[in-house]
């Protein structure tokens, strides 16, 4: 599977957005191939981006799990409101769930390292030299899980929970927001084990100290 794939918001259906493979294994391969002969500046050159690139990934899957866990929280939120009667109880549900959704924009936001920010949206690709010459690149596409209607598509109740229609539309919109997180999950991890694979290889062939990322995670940041 490659890198990463962009996820293109669906409103009303986010979950089922086309996600396009992209072969970018093949980038790193060849230049690895190239590197059984190459200087040591160029083995170094190549695991420093590789690990880099990896703590990046790496970053964002972190990230992604607190978005998970506070959808979780979001669904619980609002299956207390749907069961709730009191609309004064309700409108102190809405709150929280603002304050809830306003929490994972903030997940999102500071979920950049390295200068990228795989998750916000803001760009359709970001790309790491592999080699000095610019001959090969990793290419990480980026997901969106924004709360925006091209992301998440989470929208504020501005009914305050007051009719179970908001109430039923919102609990809609977070179990699609749920597998659509899933699914990014799963992307970022396949992407993290090829990273993690090739770096394997290098510290067999060159030697730990040909894959130092340039920098660590930013995750715990």
């Amino acid at each position: 599977m490659g890198l990463i794939s962009k996820l293109v918001g669906k409103r009303g259906n986010p979950a089922e957005a086309t996600i396009p493979a992209v072969p970018s294994g093949e980038a790193i391969t060849r230049v690895m191939k190239s590197l059984a002969t190459g200087a040591p500046e160029k083995v170094a050159k190549a695991g420093a981006e590789i690990a880099t690139a990896l703590n990046t990934v790496e970053t964002a899957i972190l990230a992604i799990d607190v978005v998970a866990d506070l959808l979780v929280e979001a669904e619980l939120l609002t299956a207390t409101a749907r069961e709730t009667e009191s609309t004064g109880r309700r409108a102190l549900i809405a709150n929280r769930y603002l304050t809830l959704l306003n929490t994972i924009s903030g997940t999102v936001e500071r979920a950049e390292h390295n200068g990228m920010n795989l998750l916000d949206g803001a760009r359709n690709t970001y790309e790491i030299k592999l080699d000095s010459e610019e001959r090969a690149s990793i290419a990480l596409h980026v997901a969106n899980l924004t709360t925006d209607a091209e992301g998440l598509d989470l929208t504020s109740p501005r009914e305050e929970f007051a009719s179970q229609i908001e109430i039923e539309r919102t609990i809609a919109e977070i179990d699609a927001a749920r597998r659509t997180a899933s699914r990014i999950a799963d992307l970022f991890a396949d992407s993290s084990a090829v990273l993690a694979e090739r770096l394997a290889r290098l510290d067999q062939d060159f030697g730990p100290d040909a894959a130092q990322a340039t920098k660590p995670t930013g995750a715990g940041h």
